[in-house]
């Protein structure tokens, strides 16, 4: 487990981080959203050590001070990626020489190259006959072939195709079912990892949301208005807001009129934290960012009936 308690960062004045309270099951596959400036690879590095926060405790499998041995266990892939001015030949050997498993070089430098789409042939090529792009994957190839109980991953599709990053996400699921790898993973590419991630950390602001702001807007005299005939009178506490989040868990989908419902069309749908569905229904210029349970069937551009919890308000401004 990682354990967050009473974590606070700031810089100057500027506060960058305040978690009271979080638990981090390494065991599974974490996603860590949030939009840019909320705080993510700071909490990245924080939690991998990296970084010391300005009060509080992060605990490392029970440890607030872990040994280099401990940290051993854990991987690090930054945004921005560095290889050793040495052919990727040497900088495998490098790196697995720092785990004392040199001598199985030929298999883990090949199933890792295997891994994110690469021949053995890239074994002889000089770090600066590589792309962005390939060394981005050589990179990730490289932190595979460790198989570290625990994988710190920032903006890993940094830099890489829509391909490419479908390929990183089957590695993360190999790794995970073949060796036991716990993912951390921090991301802007919501899509590609809330598909393989069955945790979700939302930052906002540097703190932990109850759930993700995929739906924020405007609202003006304690109302939301999405079209001429989608008009919802907020709470009374929210009639002052002015920017409002809504909770895609408190929204009620039904295929059929349902008391005090609005109606759009059916945009898409995708596969959410492995269990549930994001359904996302356009109702005149808005899309409304739903949640459902992954038994339901719908079809896309179908008319589709929602209704807000009374609870699915949050003001933010």
């Amino acid at each position: 487990m990682i354990n967050v308690r009473n974590l606070r960062l700031n810089y100057g004045a500027s506060e960058i981080l305040n978690i009271p309270h979080l638990d981090i099951d390494v065991t599974k596959i974490t996603a860590l959203t949030g939009s840019n400036g909320s705080g993510k690879s700071t909490l990245m590095r924080v939690i991998s050590f990296l970084q010391k926060p300005t009060s509080g405790e992060v605990r490392l499998w029970g440890s607030s001070a872990p040994s280099l041995n401990l940290l051993r266990d854990v991987s690090v892939l930054l945004p921005e990626p560095a290889l050793l001015k040495r052919p990727v030949r040497e900088n495998f050997k490098a790196v697995l020489k720092s785990r004392g498993v040199l001598g199985e070089f030929d298999e883990r430098a090949s199933e890792a190259l295997n891994l994110v789409g690469l021949d053995e042939s890239f074994l002889n090529k000089r770090h600066f006959e590589l792309s962005s792009g390939q060394t981005q994957r050589v990179s990730f190839a490289l932190n595979l072939a460790l198989r570290s109980r625990l994988y710190l991953l920032d903006e890993p599709t940094n830099s890489v195709d829509a391909g490419t990053s479908k390929l990183f996400g089957k590695a993360v699921l190999y790794m995970w079912q073949r060796y036991g790898c716990g993912f951390v993973i921090a991301s802007h590419d919501d899509k590609w990892l809330t598909a393989i991630a069955e945790e979700n950390v939302f930052l906002h602001k540097g703190r932990v949301c109850e759930f993700e702001y995929k739906n924020i807007f405007d609202a003006r005299d304690g109302v939301l208005k999405f079209d001429e005939n989608a008009i919802i009178n907020l709470p009374s506490n929210l009639r002052s807001a002015t920017k409002i989040a809504v909770n895609p868990g408190k929204i009620t989908l039904s295929k059929t009129p349902i008391d005090g419902c609005l109606s759009g069309i059916l945009h898409s749908v995708s596969l959410y934290l492995g269990k549930e569905l994001l359904v996302k229904i356009k109702v005149g210029d808005f899309l409304i960012k739903t949640l459902a349970p992954n038994s339901q069937n719908f079809s896309v551009g179908e008319n589709i009936y929602f209704k807000f919890d009374e609870e699915a308000f949050l003001g933010l401004e």
